[in-house]
């Protein structure tokens, strides 16, 4: 080491000679570097301070790792500062804000945001998580499909070291980062919500498949059971249906179902606004009126919500906030790989409108029979 020399990390060396060696042409765009175990040998520091160096570099958009392969001097066309976000279908407003949320933190941050729209198509969803490695995208934003092969291709993802953020999942089985609303604290205090208006036989109808609908029913679920009003399981239907199935049809079929009982449900806690938008017109055929003859509440306060007759209560997430904080832990991913995997779970709250009222006493109010398949 020469005389007067200074440094600060064991790894100085090593970056500065990487540096020289791009700046001179030596070390061309594409070119091999090695990998991080002949680095450790060549320069006889730890492997930990090799993949610093690297971080670093990563950073500043000189290097990249190829999974398998090692670690390339970035190709000219190749830019830090794109990102994409994957969503499984742009006409959700839910994606439109994580979208907006998350192209407001990359303006200020100096990334460019690409998104990917699967218009609710599997394969075309899969397609781009599968080949986001091969791309010249920093990293992705990635809005859940729920679906069983979804959370293969994120596996596959994380085995390849690919920085992304899960949006509106938590994998219980894969530790990968994400943000997600608290599904359950929602469907609690819809349950407490529609109990105080006096309801006992409350309905929920959404595709359980998608852990976050089955977290609003078991906050319903838990809410009714701790105030002491046995939950009414056969008036949970399953929407199992394949995402290009024929919603509104499923929608109204469930509806439909729920109150030509004996026993009908009084209220009906929707999965989401747009299956509850979708229930309206089945529930005007049937002769039946929100919220007198039926309460209706819905998830994610779709702006749309306020103009529908009558305007329908519901639960609001902060889609736009989920978004920018995808970002920011995107951001740190990209530049940080190794830290410590984060989750957030974001606050939500009930928003009341003109779809709930109180329910009307009828003679099987107090009915114990009618509770049945309790959880």
């Amino acid at each position: 080491m020469g005389a007067g020399r200074k440094t600060s990390t064991v790894y100085d060396d090593l970056l500065e000679q990487i540096r020289r060696d791009i700046a001179s042409g030596s070390l061309t765009p594409g070119s091999l570097i090695g990998s991080e175990r002949e680095l450790v040998r060549q320069w006889g520091i730890s492997r930990v301070s090799v993949r610093r160096a690297i971080d670093v570099l990563i950073h500043e958009g000189l290097v990249e790792r190829r999974s398998g392969k090692g670690l390339y001097v970035r190709p000219a066309n190749r830019s830090m500062s794109v990102v994409q976000v994957v969503v499984p279908n742009i006409a959700f407003d839910q994606c439109v804000q994580i979208v907006r949320g998350a192209q407001a933190v990359g303006m200020d941050r100096g990334v460019q945001v690409q998104v990917y729209d699967a218009h609710s198509n599997l394969e075309w969803d899969l397609e781009i998580l599968r080949n986001l490695p091969d791309t010249n995208m920093a990293g992705a934003i990635i809005v859940s499909l729920h679906h069983a092969s979804f959370t293969d291709a994120i596996y596959d993802l994380k085995r390849r070291g690919y920085p992304f953020v899960l949006v509106d999942e938590r994998s219980q089985h894969i530790d990968v980062p994400s943000v997600v609303a608290d599904n359950y604290g929602g469907g609690y205090a819809v349950g407490r919500e529609l109990l105080a208006a006096g309801h006992r036989r409350i309905g929920f109808i959404g595709r359980l498949a998608a852990h976050t609908v089955a977290d609003r029913m078991n906050g319903l679920r838990d809410a009714m059971n701790d105030a002491g009003a046995p939950f009414n399981r056969s008036l949970v239907v399953d929407l199992d249906m394949t995402l290009e199935g024929d919603w509104p049809s499923a929608i109204g079929d469930a509806t439909r179902a729920l109150l030509n009982r004996q026993d009908r449900a009084t209220a009906i806690f929707y999965s989401d606004d747009q299956t509850a938008m979708h229930a309206y017109p089945a529930i005007r055929e049937m002769g039946l009126r929100v919220p007198d003859d039926v309460s209706v509440v819905g998830f994610d306060d779709n702006p749309l919500c306020q103009y529908i007759d009558p305007p329908l209560t519901t639960v609001r997430q902060p889609s736009g906030q989920m978004g920018r904080i995808a970002m920011e832990m995107l951001l740190k991913r990209i530049a940080h790989p190794r830290d410590p995997i984060e989750s957030k779970i974001m606050p939500v709250e009930i928003v009341p409108r003109a779809s709930v009222s109180r329910a009307a006493a009828t003679s099987t109010d107090n009915a114990g029979p009618a509770c049945v398949g309790h959880e």
